[in-house]
């Protein structure tokens, strides 16, 4: 069973000092976006016509916000099949929720948003209004991610001769988190040179100051940590078979960031009626995605999507994949293995692609 493979993954990373989700930012706000893009067009002269004349194009965007007395979370997914230059089939996912912390200082919160999904082959999307209270945080770690970088590659240059001590690092991560008040990158990593030189009795020169400001300005490095778990109640606005309108939801949705070069993500959410057994929706998504350097990523992914019409069998699709991308510049190529299936099958059918991507953001 290649889900039971990927959760196992998950809980094999390399074990760290330093938890970076002790790092507490006074706000988050991430912002990430990932477009791909492959095509496989095959023609035996022998047959008539293409053997093969397929692509596949897939989108991803998230947004995260969280101060002390507000929260939103946004997120776009979508894949695209071609057949020839026609589109084949499409799915998409949005989810969106906004959250109020009434007490600032605790991490109960209230709140309203939108779940939705769309399906070429069913009749009419599925869109559901909700609201209804949770408890839990999120939380930038990026500085502190950054600062370990920093460390690691003064380091290697030399200019430290031994790791630096966790108040160091903490305060390097409190420096960057308040970046946005220095005028330029260059005089943010003259302060952290300070701090660096008083704290770890060093000397900068314009080189090694210079080596801080390329990691300040380094991208891919964002992580967060945390976890939410909300309850309440949803309407349903739109859904591609009969159903009952009034619905319960129950989702939880957690981050995790074990060592500066890795992000789990993980999501499950839940709507049925009161008869949760007779009638749901049920939808998981879990990531892990590891740096093995500044230039090479592995990734996995697992999502399920799984609905229980009333008096009917349960239909839905699972997918994993397994990825190994290579940065060239502001273009990403990747080797990725594919592995789906619909409900009703007994196999899982196998892909093996080489795409070419680009960060949208």
């Amino acid at each position: 069973m290649f889900w039971k493979a990927f959760f196992v993954l998950l809980w094999v990373v390399p074990a760290f000092g330093l938890s970076l989700c002790q790092y507490q930012a006074p706000t988050t706000n991430l912002l990430r976006g990932e477009a791909a893009f492959s095509y496989h067009y095959f023609e035996d002269p022998a047959t008539p016509g293409p053997d093969v004349n397929s692509g596949k194009f897939t989108i991803f965007g998230e947004w995260v916000v969280d101060s002390p007395v507000h929260g939103i979370g946004l997120s776009f997914s979508g894949e695209f099949n071609l057949l020839g230059l026609a589109l084949a089939a499409a799915s998409t996912q949005v989810s969106g929720t906004f959250r109020e912390y009434p007490f600032p200082s605790l991490s109960y919160f209230v709140f309203g948003g939108l779940e939705g999904a769309l399906n070429s082959q069913q009749p009419r999307p599925w869109l559901e209004a909700r609201s209804g209270v949770g408890y839990g945080r999120f939380t930038d770690v990026t500085p502190l991610v950054r600062a370990l970088r920093i460390e690691e590659k003064l380091l290697r240059r030399g200019v430290l001769l031994a790791s630096l001590r966790e108040s160091t690092l903490l305060r390097l991560a409190q420096e960057i988190g308040r970046g946005q008040m220095y005028p330029s990158t260059s005089d943010l990593a003259a302060a952290l040179a300070k701090i660096l030189s008083s704290e770890a009795n060093v000397t900068f020169d314009p080189r090694s100051v210079l080596l801080v400001e390329e990691v300040l300005e380094e991208s891919g490095l964002e992580r967060y940590c945390g976890w939410a778990v909300q309850f309440g109640f949803g309407y349903v606005l739109s859904r591609p078979q009969p159903g009952s309108i009034l619905t319960f939801n129950l989702s939880l949705q957690g981050a995790m960031t074990p060592d500066p070069r890795s992000q789990i993500l993980f999501k499950s959410d839940l709507s049925a009626p009161y008869q949760v057994f007779e009638e749901y929706t049920w939808n998981l998504s879990a990531s892990y995605t590891y740096e093995l350097n500044e230039s090479t990523d592995f990734s996995a992914q697992y999502v399920l999507r799984q609905v229980k019409p009333r008096g009917q069998m349960p239909a839905g699709t699972q997918n994993a994949s397994f990825q190994l991308s290579f940065k060239l510049g502001g273009a990403t190529i990747a080797l990725q293995v594919n592995f789906s299936k619909l409900a009703e099958a007994r196999e899982w059918t196998q892909e093996f692609l080489i795409s070419a991507g680009w960060q949208i953001w």
